[in-house]
C-alpha cells in the first residue's frame, strides 16, 4: 500500500509544479509534433493519471487485499482523472470572448459621460457593450458635463468617438 501512496503522492507534486509553471511544462511536451497533440499529455493529464493510479491503486488494495485489484482500481481511476483534468483544461483553455468590442460597432449606442467633455475638446464615456463595459475617450462640438447620457455619432480613431447629448437624438418620424 505504501508504494501506491508515494505514487499518488507524486501526482499530488506534479499537479502542484502544473499549477506553478504548467504552460513551461505542456510548452515542452507539445513540442513532440504529433505525439502530443491531443492534449492526453498535459502536465494536468499526468498529474491526475498519477495520483488516481497511486490512490485509486492504494484504496483498491486497502478493500480487497489483492494487489492486481488495487492496481485495476488504480488504473480506473487514474484514466478517469487524466481524461476529466485534460477535458477541462482544454475548456478553460480556450474558452473567450467571441464578443470583440470594435469601435464602429458603437455608432447609435448610448453611453454616460465620466469625465466632462469642453466644446470641441475630449473627456471620456463609458456603456455597457455585448456585455463588455467599455470606457473610450469622446469629443462633442458642445460642452457635456460629468454624469449626462449621451450617443455615440461617429468614430474618430479606433480609441476615441463623436458624441452627442441624448436630446439631439432626431424624434421618431423627423426627417422622413
Amino acid at each position: 500500500m505504501t508504494t501506491f501512496l508515494i505514487i499518488g503522492g507524486a501526482g499530488v507534486v506534479l499537479l502542484g509544479i502544473a499549477l506553478v509553471v504548467g504552460d513551461v511544462l505542456d510548452g515542452v511536451l507539445g513540442s513532440a509534433e504529433g505525439l502530443f497533440d491531443s492534449d492526453v499529455f498535459s502536465t494536468a493529464g499526468l498529474a491526475g493519471l498519477v495520483g488516481g493510479f497511486g490512490f485509486g491503486g492504494a484504496i483498491g488494495l486497502g478493500v480487497s487485499g489483492l494487489t492486481p485489484v488495487g492496481v485495476l482500481t488504480g488504473l480506473l481511476l487514474g484514466i478517469a482523472l487524466a481524461y476529466g483534468s485534460t477535458r477541462l483544461t482544454r475548456v478553460l483553455r480556450h474558452q473567450g470572448s467571441s464578443n470583440t468590442v470594435r469601435t464602429d460597432s458603437l455608432v447609435g449606442s448610448e453611453a454616460s459621460v465620466i469625465t466632462a467633455i469642453p466644446a470641441d475638446g475630449y473627456g471620456q464615456v463609458r456603456l455597457s457593450h455585448n456585455g463588455h463595459l467599455v470606457t473610450i475617450s469622446a469629443c462633442s462640438t458642445t460642452a457635456i458635463g460629468a454624469g449626462e447620457r449621451v450617443w455615440i455619432s461617429e468614430v474618430l480613431t479606433p480609441t476615441a468617438v463623436g458624441v452627442e447629448p441624448i436630446d439631439a437624438l432626431p424624434a421618431a418620424g423627423e426627417g422622413q
